[in-house]
């Protein structure tokens, strides 16, 4: 201990310092200690004889993230969805696929999906909304075939509401089957891109309940009203590919495109002519195109009926008078009139 005491102290090094080493090794070695170690996860016991170690595996399907259903190929490693892209056999979309269908991979992974029944539960005499509690799929089943049992044995089977999203097919067949075998009241279909009012105006239009397929390769002159095709009407992704053949010269002119929509969206960034109206008066451009449509006799294959019940529909809906309500110049509705009637004539032709 004499020894010890004698001996003189380390350069640099004093109480302070060792004890601040000391405690900085031993953090180290407590965070080290919690560290979860790795475990190897394997997807499959017994794997399928298809299913090849290190070989992915592709399956063809429809996007649901949007009523266009574009077909997508899902790449899969191990029993694992890794990737999806677009088919390019399928008509609608041939290859291509938005953000939105990249995105539906989410869909599978996402810590806040929903990756099971739920139930509400309310307190006694509260008029709050409740919570949605977890429940095995048992207890939902029970408790669904315990609910439509009491509404249908009580007379209140019209009480019942069936919410489905888009289906198509024969999985659209057996929904409506099954909701009219319970008796329930009319069924419901959600949907956040919902295009119900196209297909309503189809139907009074053309007299067909359908959504309407466009043939945009085809067209020598395209006039969109607000139809934002190249973002989010419709098939984006298929009208974009369409649109592109229009672009493609055939001969010596390619087509004309011309969109009418006050926001400049992508698909107004790309038209030969923007029309930047005042929001909500299409209407009005529209009936100023037929006023001179008919005052210049460029229908003529209308019959004279029609063309006379028209004119007078439209007697008082000058390109004057349209140019105050929609923002759209006169001359513009002139010209966009004439162009409409003529596609032979290109931007610069008579």
């Amino acid at each position: 201990m004499a020894d010890d005491a004698d001996r003189p102290p380390l350069d640099g090094v004093n109480r302070r310092t060792f004890l601040t080493v000391l405690g900085g090794a031993g953090a180290g070695a407590a965070v080290a200690s919690c560290t979860v170690p790795p475990e190897t996860i394997i997807p499959y016991v017994i794997p399928p004889e298809e299913t090849i170690p290190g070989v992915a595996t592709f399956y063809a399907t429809v996007c649901r993230e949007c009523p266009a259903g574009c077909g997508m190929l899902v790449r899969t490693r191990e029993g694992r969805a890794v990737k999806v892209e677009g088919n390019p056999a399928h008509p609608i979309n041939r290859g291509g696929l938005c953000v939105r269908g990249q995105a539906s991979l989410q869909g599978l992974y996402n810590p806040d999906r929903i990756d099971g029944p739920r139930q509400r539960t309310r307190r006694p005499g509260s008029a709050d909304r409740g919570v949605l509690e977890r429940t095995s799929w048992d207890e939902a089943q029970k408790a669904l075939t315990d609910k439509i049992r009491n509404l249908r044995n009580t007379g209140r089977a019209d009480h019942i509401a069936v919410i489905t999203p888009l289906v198509t097919g024969s999985l659209d067949t057996l929904v409506d089957a099954w909701t009219r075998a319970i008796g329930a009241g009319r069924r419901l279909r959600y949907e956040p891109f919902a295009y119900e009012a196209i297909r309503a105006a189809n139907r009074l239009t053309f007299g067909q309940d359908a959504i309407p397929t466009y043939d945009f390769a085809r067209a020598r002159v395209l006039v969109s009203l607000g139809a934002d095709f190249l973002e989010t009407w419709l098939s984006n992704v298929g009208y974009a590919r369409d649109f592109a053949e229009t672009r493609t010269l055939h001969g010596d002119r390619k087509g004309l495109f011309v969109h009418v929509e006050p926001r400049l969206s992508m698909t107004a960034a790309n038209a030969d002519e923007w029309l930047a109206l005042e929001p909500g008066t299409e209407m009005f451009l529209v009936l100023g195109m037929i006023h001179v449509i008919l005052g210049e006799k460029l229908a003529m294959a209308l019959p004279p009926a029609e063309a006379e019940g028209l004119s007078r529909l439209v007697k008082d809906y000058s390109p004057e008078q349209m140019a105050g309500r929609s923002g759209v110049a006169a001359d513009k509705i002139r010209d966009l009139a004439r162009t409409f009637c003529n596609p032979q004539a290109g931007p610069g032709a008579s």
